[in-house]
């Protein structure tokens, strides 16, 4: 951030001095000096006063570089549960402009993807909101359960709508130009074993297997297994696994997961805690808020709160995220389940 250069830039603009802009702002012309060569940097109560002065906005008092302004975008979709218009015009018309450039068209092309991804978000939750509110003047209104379930991206008995036919077509297309790459055949597997797509998930698997020998591969046998009616078979595989890879906290968190899947809560959360113990620090929430879920849907609503909990301890302590969406979001859970409890 170039804000003494900046400075200067405006103040010449205006036809003032050094003296005139201290005069106005109380200050001493030496400071202003200092602000122009860079060598300090106003008290950020006068920020407001120096916007107003200039007739800029107090972004527009510092030059940051490209590499600041896709940190700043990155962060604000990390933060913020709500984009305000005027961020999301910047976002997007900034990254749009840099597609241009060679060496930052990755990062653009991801971030946009993210922006796009976020707005659509809000408008979900706002769509559920009025489909609720909807609902609740006409019951029987076949329209508003249909926007409802949308917005939730529940499930339908209409196969063609909610089959996973066209992400299937692209990730054979990916794997096809992109044969290296394990988690290309991941995406794949999933989308291929939640429309029961067995036979080619076994092939895919084979395909994988030469290039990933981590715990996904039984993992996925036991998926297949399970799609294909083997039920005993399937729990065997994943026991077997937990059980080869005792110390691998994603084996864990997988088996955890598995066991959520077909309702066996309890044995779940035993695992989803073993993974959280094995697992490295900085560590994932991904088993609190699973927990958190388990517990709620247990109506175990004092057990789901201290899950969110934990998700806030491991931000806070783990990854020092003290505000923003990650803190806001258990906070909000935390007092919807306070709610419950008292109830």
């Amino acid at each position: 951030m170039n804000f003494g250069k900046k400075l200067k830039n405006l103040r010449l603009q205006k036809a003032v001095t050094q003296e005139q802009f201290a005069a106005c702002l109380n200050i001493s012309p030496q400071a202003v000096s200092k602000w122009e060569n860079g060598l300090t940097l106003p008290d950020i109560q006068l920020l407001p006063e120096i916007s107003v002065y200039f007739g800029v906005t107090i972004d527009e008092l510092f030059e940051l570089t490209d590499q600041r302004h896709l940190q700043r975008i990155e962060n604000m979709l990390e933060t913020q549960r709500t984009i305000e218009q005027a961020d999301f015009t910047y976002a997007q018309n900034f990254l749009q402009t840099k597609l241009a450039q060679k060496e930052s068209m990755p990062k653009c092309l991801t971030l946009l993807s993210s922006l796009y991804n976020h707005k659509a978000a809000q408008y979900s939750s706002l769509a559920e909101y009025y489909a609720k509110e909807a609902l609740l003047l006409e019951p029987e209104n076949k329209q508003n359960h249909s926007n409802l379930c949308e917005a939730q991206r529940g499930t339908s008995p209409d196969w063609h709508l909610f089959s996973h036919t066209e992400r299937i077509r692209y990730y054979q297309d990916f794997v096809r130009r992109n044969p290296g790459y394990a988690r290309g055949y991941l995406w794949l597997l999933d989308e291929l074993i939640a429309d029961n797509r067995c036979s080619e998930a076994e092939t895919v698997l084979s395909q994988l297997s030469a290039l990933d020998h981590s715990c996904r591969i039984p993992l996925y046998q036991g998926h297949i297994a399970w799609a294909k009616g083997q039920q005993a078979q399937a729990l065997q595989i994943w026991e077997t696994m937990a059980a080869d890879f005792a110390n691998d906290w994603l084996a864990q968190l997988c088996m955890a997961d598995c066991l959520a899947h077909i309702c066996r809560y309890e044995d779940a959360i035993l695992y989803y805690q073993k993974a959280l113990a094995l697992q490295p620090v900085p560590r994932y929430t991904d088993a609190y808020l699973s927990m958190a879920q388990l517990h709620e849907i247990q109506k175990d609503y004092g057990n789901a709160i201290r899950d969110w909990e934990g998700v806030l301890k491991i931000c806070r302590d783990e990854w020092d995220i003290q505000e923003g969406e990650a803190i806001d979001h258990p906070k909000r859970e935390i007092a919807r389940l306070q709610e419950l409890l008292s109830q």
